[in-house]
């Protein structure tokens, strides 16, 4: 950890994705009661936070967000079911949740009715859990629901597969392959930028409020593994991440939306892009809102300091990378750009897969995390369980609306700003003063841009 990401263990990225170990079990339990949403009518029908579109551009764009965002991943299948999505509005209906994160594309594809060619020619059977979406955006805005769409961008087998053109390359021309089998379209395809956009734009038309792009990054370049090869590559691995999210800005603010990026927690806690191309003030400085995947079961002892057994030290780990956020936002703040809002995801199941090491999550470990969160100035949180299952945590909820808290003033403990002051002297400082022209649209780095296309090493 001594030199950032040169020695952070690249078996620990496979499980640092927006997801736990039950995330396979959970879909499948979920998926036989899917169908298509009822419209609901036990509550009078409101505008929903953000709602009026009449306005555009950034500062009016991330306005309409609520003042607070407490919220609940809804995989497609607990959103389509019958069964399912009740239970999970009558959570937030009694307690402080007040936003949904609903997959509408993931690693299996388009996950409702499309009216879009591609999109629709590669769903696949049995995958399509969101049969009415109109009904589904009828019923979460009667609950008052801040609506937030997930699409996985980058890690699609599907699309890579169908159009082997727009993919990562091994240097021999076949596609790459990463450890568990799957091939990646390239961050610089920018067909592939489109594709992924025509669906935010068709979600964001349908109702949605915010659009969150995960797995936007690069896969992890084990080297175990051939180089990648991307041939239209124009920069370094940021500047793919910056582009993108900038033009998605481009097109889906006029529509009223805002833009979000899911990133690795370990991002803010590192100098560089962890080796997958998100490096914190890129991406900080160019989407409307970040989320860090902060689960403490995911991190190791020599990620943060004094953190020695994370999994058991919810509040502590929350507390200290979420301040490394913070402080590193200030000084993009500092520097001329107002940083993305910061809303951390928090660990909602148990890592079982850590055996003896693990801890149960239930509400006392939940009521950590959201202190850890809090006491560092941010307001904000989504709760992650692969198969939407939130009943073990439920108690740790606040009854009620969601209010926000009176921010108390950050003292950062030393050992993290000795951590933040490193990071400048290794890079952070230079990726500041490049992130804020990536903010204006700017990429550039022909040296990086010639390695990326032809697999070879800066």
């Amino acid at each position: 950890m001594r030199n950032s990401i040169k020695i952070l263990p690249l078996a620990l990225l496979g499980v640092l994705a927006c997801g736990d170990a039950g995330a396979k079990a959970g879909d499948a339990a979920a998926k036989g009661d899917a169908a298509a949403a009822p419209k609901d009518t036990t509550r009078k029908a409101a505008a929903a936070p953000g709602d009026d579109r009449s306005t555009v551009g950034n500062e009016a764009i991330r306005a309409k967000a609520p003042a607070v965002i407490r919220g609940l991943y809804i995989n497609a299948y607990a959103a389509g079911s019958r069964t399912r999505l009740p239970k999970l509005l009558k959570m937030a209906d009694d307690t402080e949740i007040n936003t949904f994160v609903v997959d509408v594309k993931d690693e299996l594809g388009i996950r409702y009715q499309t009216s879009l060619e591609l999109p629709k020619q590669l769903a696949q059977p049995g995958e399509v859990a969101i049969r009415n979406l109109p009904a589904l955006m009828d019923t979460l805005r009667a609950h008052r629901i801040w609506t937030i769409a997930r699409i996985v961008v980058f890690k699609d087998p599907i699309l890579s597969k169908a159009r082997p053109e727009w993919s990562v390359r091994r240097p021999g021309g076949g596609l790459w392959v990463d450890k568990a089998g799957n091939t990646w379209v390239s961050p610089w395809e920018e067909a592939v930028w489109d594709y992924n956009l025509d669906i935010a734009e068709e979600v964001a038309r349908a109702g949605f409020n915010e659009i969150q792009f995960d797995y936007v990054r690069f896969a992890e370049p084990y080297k175990s593994l051939p180089p990648q090869v991307h041939p239209k590559a124009r920069g370094a691995r940021p500047d793919a991440i910056a582009a993108f999210l900038n033009e998605a800005k481009r097109r889906l603010h006029p529509l009223g939306v805002t833009v979000t990026a899911d990133v690795f927690g370990l991002v803010p806690n590192e100098a560089g892009d962890v080796n997958i191309g998100q490096q914190w003030e890129t991406v900080a400085a160019t989407a409307d809102h970040i989320l860090p995947m902060m689960y403490p079961s995911h991190y190791f002892p020599t990620h943060l300091p004094g953190v020695r057994r994370p999994d058991h030290m919810p509040y502590e780990t929350l507390f200290k990378s979420a301040g490394m956020a913070r402080l590193r936002n200030d000084r993009l703040q500092e520097a001329g750009v107002r940083p993305a809002r910061v809303i951390p995801w928090l660990q909602a199941f148990s890592a079982t897969w850590l055996g003896r090491n693990h801890q149960p999550y239930g509400p006392e470990q939940l009521r950590q995390q959201k202190q850890g969160v809090y006491d560092v100035g941010f307001d904000d949180w989504v709760l992650w369980s692969a198969g939407s299952k939130y009943e073990a945590v439920l108690p740790g909820l606040e009854r009620g609306e969601a209010q926000s808290r009176k921010k108390p003033q950050y003292n950062p403990p030393a050992d993290v700003l000795q951590w933040v002051n490193r990071f400048e002297r290794e890079g952070v400082r230079a990726a500041r003063e490049k992130a804020v022209q990536q903010a204006r649209g700017d990429v550039t780095d022909p040296a990086a841009a010639q390695a990326a296309r032809t697999g070879t090493k800066q």
